[in-house]
């Protein structure tokens, strides 16, 4: 056979048969040429090929292994299984799809779910503790910016919500409703509140920054909070004479204590403070008790080891802040003080005798106005015995200490005199004499 006819009568043949040589049980490679010939036939004509083994043998497995060769039964067997096959592949397929897809479902809607719900949380201000926090809110922020802003602030927890919210509710226009400035927000503020406030739900406001040194007493207080315009002097003493503030716990023992010409001299702890200019002044002198009862919140067991209160304390430690010439002068001074008040009498010393009293309120006799004769008397440490009616300014925590440790070393222990010269050295004695030659090295008396 040297080509293949182009057209075959097929009613001259029933069927082909092609005999394939084999060698132990091996076809030769020429008897498989010629079955290629003969498949190009089949494909041809359009007819079948089949292939048989010999008599009463099944088909040879390396036929079977070629579909060309299956015989229509074989055929329609191995459909058979092959569909059954793909069925239960599919079926497997579709448990594990479906599998895949309740987990992925499930991971979504957990998580959808959760982020809903702590921003929800977030935008009705649950969960969020009491406070008050500050903001800056510059020109031209930005919806970005502003997220940024009261998250860093403390006044959100969740900032992808409330941006969120931000790009839902406020648009181009509203954005230049945002004034600058320093605003006040509640840290339980919800979402529309923290906008309404910003927008200007309440009035823009300057920060000041004063600084109240060691030894200011209430009345100088007041003066440099109306300098910068935080409040006025009037509304501040009125204040610190008011029971408003006897919630803290530091002032609350002195809330019924009578003869105090400033109720809350001692307790404005000194300090570096920002205010608002015309700060509520409920505020202003929270800030001031806040800090001190903050300062001092350790001070409780050593001040009842002391045999003190607590406003005994803060009122020698006024004196020693007023009296000594420095840090280091302070444990003296306060030595003279507690041996005075111990063991003074038996030298016939009833009194302390600080000149820095005579005068308070005000701190020199030309501080004091023509008219306004002084109406407490009981400050005067030459007219009363033992501590003043109350504190006489304002003390740092170096005199407070000096007023729990005195010094008891050596001569100290025995102090009853100081006296300082005009350069703020200090002299010290035990007894009256040695007083008047140290008063005169000092250039007090000639």
């Amino acid at each position: 056979m040297k080509g293949v006819p182009q057209m075959l009568d097929k009613s001259m043949y029933r069927d082909m048969w092609v005999y394939i040589e084999q060698e132990a049980g091996q076809a030769l490679p020429v008897s498989l040429e010629l079955c290629c010939e003969l498949r190009k036939l089949c494909d041809l004509s359009g007819d079948r090929l089949a292939g048989r083994g010999a008599r009463g043998q099944p088909p040879r497995p390396e036929y079977s292994a070629n579909k060309a060769f299956l015989t229509d039964k074989e055929r329609r067997q191995e459909e058979k299984a092959h569909k059954k096959r793909d069925r239960l592949k599919a079926r497997k397929n579709r448990r594990v799809f479906s599998l895949v897809w309740l987990c992925m479902v499930l991971l979504v809607s957990f998580t959808l779910a959760s982020y809903l719900i702590t921003g929800s949380n977030d935008f009705f201000a649950v969960g969020r503790s009491e406070g008050t926090t500050e903001v800056t809110i510059p020109e031209n922020v930005t919806i970005d910016e502003l997220t940024q802003i009261v998250y860093d602030a403390g006044a959100i927890k969740e900032p992808e919500f409330f941006q969120l919210f931000c790009n839902v509710t406020v648009d181009e226009e509203e954005l230049g409703w945002f004034q600058p400035g320093v605003y006040q927000l509640e840290t339980n503020m919800d979402y529309q509140d923290i906008i309404s406030t910003l927008q200007g739900g309440n009035e823009t406001r300057e920060v000041v920054t004063v600084t109240f040194p060691e030894g200011m007493t209430v009345l100088q207080v007041a003066a440099l909070l109306e300098e910068n315009e935080v409040c006025s002097q009037e509304d501040f003493l009125t204040a610190v004479n008011s029971s408003d503030f006897d919630g803290y716990d530091a002032i609350a023992p002195i809330a019924s204590s009578t003869g105090k010409y400033y109720k809350l001299e001692g307790y404005l702890f000194p300090d570096t403070y920002d205010f608002y200019k015309g700060e509520e002044i409920d505020s202003v002198v929270g800030k001031l008790v806040y800090n001190f009862q903050n300062r001092t919140a350790d001070l409780e067991e050593r001040i009842a080891a002391s045999g003190m209160t607590l406003d005994q304390i803060v009122t020698m430690a006024s004196i020693i802040q007023r009296e000594a010439a420095n840090t280091q002068d302070m444990a003296n001074v306060s030595a003279v003080l507690h041996n005075r008040l111990d063991f003074g009498g038996e030298y016939g010393i009833y009194r302390l005798e600080c000149d820095s009293t005579i005068y308070y309120p005000y701190q020199r006799a030309e501080d004091v106005p023509e008219t306004g004769a002084l109406s407490y008397g009981n400050y005067d440490t030459y007219e009363v015995q033992g501590l003043p009616a109350g504190a006489i300014c304002n003390p740092g925590l170096d005199a407070i200490e000096a007023a729990l440790n005195p010094n008891t070393e050596g001569d100290a222990a025995n102090y009853l005199y100081f006296c300082h010269a005009a350069d703020g050295t200090a002299y010290y004695a035990t007894n009256a004499d040695d007083h008047a030659y140290n008063m005169q090295l000092a250039g007090l008396t000639e």
